[in-house]
C-alpha cells in the first residue's frame, strides 16, 4: 500500500513539473541547442550530449534544471568562453526559483531571455564578453546586498525590480 501511494506521488510531480516544463517557451533552449549544434567548434562530447538531451528539454521531457546543470559542467571545447559557466548557473538558477513557484511564468520568460541576450550579446562582443557577464553580476550582487535583508547572489536574483530566491 505504501509503496503504490509513493509512485502514485511520484507520477502526479513528474505530470505537474512536465506540464510547468511545457508551459514556457522554449525560444532559450532552442537558441543554446542551435548555437551548439552549428558553431562547428564546439567539443564533440558536448555536441553530442545536447542531440540527445538538447530536444528533449525543449520539448519538456528532461528539466531544464538537468539540462543547464550539465551544460554548467560539460567541456565546451573552442565554441566555449569563460563568461558561460556564470550565465549558465544564473539560468539554472532561475529556473529553479521558477519551478518553486517563487515568480510567475512572466517574469521567469523575460529574466531567461535577458540572460540568453547576455549570453549571445557576450558572445557577439567577444572582447568585452566577459566584461559584461561580469557587470551583470556586480549589479546584481549590489541590488541583493542592498534589500532590507541582504540576500547572497548564490541563491537569489532580480526578476525585473522583484527578488527571487531559492530558499
Amino acid at each position: 500500500m505504501f509503496k503504490s501511494y509513493r509512485i502514485w506521488l511520484a507520477a502526479a510531480w513528474l505530470l505537474g513539473y512536465a506540464s510547468l516544463a511545457a508551459a514556457v517557451s522554449s525560444a532559450p533552449l532552442q537558441a543554446l541547442n542551435s548555437y551548439i549544434q552549428n558553431s562547428g567548434n564546439c567539443s564533440e562530447r558536448v555536441v553530442e550530449w545536447d542531440r540527445e538531451y538538447g530536444e528533449k528539454a525543449v520539448n519538456g521531457e528532461t528539466s531544464r534544471d538537468f539540462y543547464y546543470r550539465v551544460l554548467d559542467f560539460l567541456d565546451w571545447g573552442q565554441c566555449g568562453r569563460p563568461f558561460f559557466r556564470p550565465v549558465i548557473s544564473e539560468l539554472r538558477k532561475v529556473w529553479i526559483i521558477y519551478a518553486r513557484g517563487k515568480v510567475s511564468e512572466a517574469e521567469f520568460e523575460a529574466k531567461e531571455a535577458e540572460l540568453i541576450n547576455l549570453l549571445f550579446a557576450a558572445i557577439k562582443d567577444e572582447a568585452r564578453g566577459a566584461q559584461m557577464v561580469r557587470a551583470y553580476q556586480a549589479r546584481m550582487t549590489s541590488r541583493l546586498i542592498n534589500l532590507d535583508m541582504p540576500r547572497q547572489y548564490t541563491n537569489c536574483t532580480f526578476f525585473g525590480d522583484k527578488p527571487g530566491c531559492m530558499d
